[in-house]
C-alpha cells in the first residue's frame, strides 16, 4: 500500500455551500474528475448507512464502477464537519480493490478549509503495486485539480465543465 493522498485548499465560501456541493451526488459529479456518475442507492430505513454507485469513464468506451458507503459524518460545536466513506470495486479492470477516506470542512474567518485524505488497496499483486507508482500520483493530481475546479465554481460561478484553466492546489502523500 502506498502513502495516503492528502489534498487541502481554502475556499472563499460558507461551509454550508461547500458541504452541499460536495455531498450532493449530482453536484459532486460535475466538479470531480475522478467520477463520471454518482448515484445514491435506496435505503430501506432512514437510519441505514447511505450506499452509492460510482462510475468513471477511462476512455476508449471503458468504464470502472464500484460501490461506496458513507460510513458517517459528524459536526462539532465550532461548525467543523467531517464525512467518512469506504469504496470498492469488484470489477477486474479496476486497479483499486477497496479504499477509505474522509473529507473535512473547517470554517475559518472568511473561508472554508476543505481537505481530504484517502488511501486504497490495489489488486494484481506486485504488478498492481508497480502500476500504482504511476496511478497514485495521477489520482493525487486529479483530486487536486478537482478541488481547484470546485473552488473556482464556488468563488466565481465558473462552471466546472468549462474549467480547463490551470488551477493551483497542492497535494502530497501523507
Amino acid at each position: 500500500m502506498g502513502k495516503p493522498i492528502y489534498v487541502e485548499l481554502d475556499i472563499n465560501a460558507p461551509i454550508e455551500d461547500v458541504w452541499e456541493t460536495t455531498q450532493n451526488p449530482k453536484l459532486h459529479e460535475r466538479w470531480d474528475l475522478r467520477f463520471s456518475q454518482i448515484d445514491y442507492l435506496p435505503k430501506e430505513h432512514d437510519d441505514d448507512v447511505q450506499t452509492f454507485y460510482y462510475e468513471t469513464r477511462i476512455g476508449f468506451g471503458l468504464r470502472i464502477h464500484g460501490l461506496g458507503e458513507s460510513v458517517g459524518s459528524a459536526e462539532k460545536a465550532n461548525g467543523e464537519k467531517v464525512s467518512a466513506l469506504k469504496f470498492a470495486s469488484d470489477q477486474p479492470l479496476s486497479l483499486i480493490k477497496e479504499g477509505r477516506g474522509y473529507w473535512k470542512y473547517e470554517q475559518k474567518e472568511n473561508h472554508t478549509r476543505f481537505l481530504t485524505r484517502y488511501d486504497y488497496d490495489t489488486r494484481f499483486g506486485k504488478a498492481g503495486k508497480l502500476l500504482d507508482a504511476v496511478f497514485r500520483p495521477l489520482m493525487g493530481w486529479a483530486t487536486a485539480w478537482s478541488f481547484a475546479a470546485l473552488k473556482q465554481w464556488l468563488e466565481t460561478g465558473k462552471r466546472p465543465e468549462d474549467s480547463l484553466d490551470n488551477h493551483s492546489c497542492t497535494f502530497y502523500f501523507a
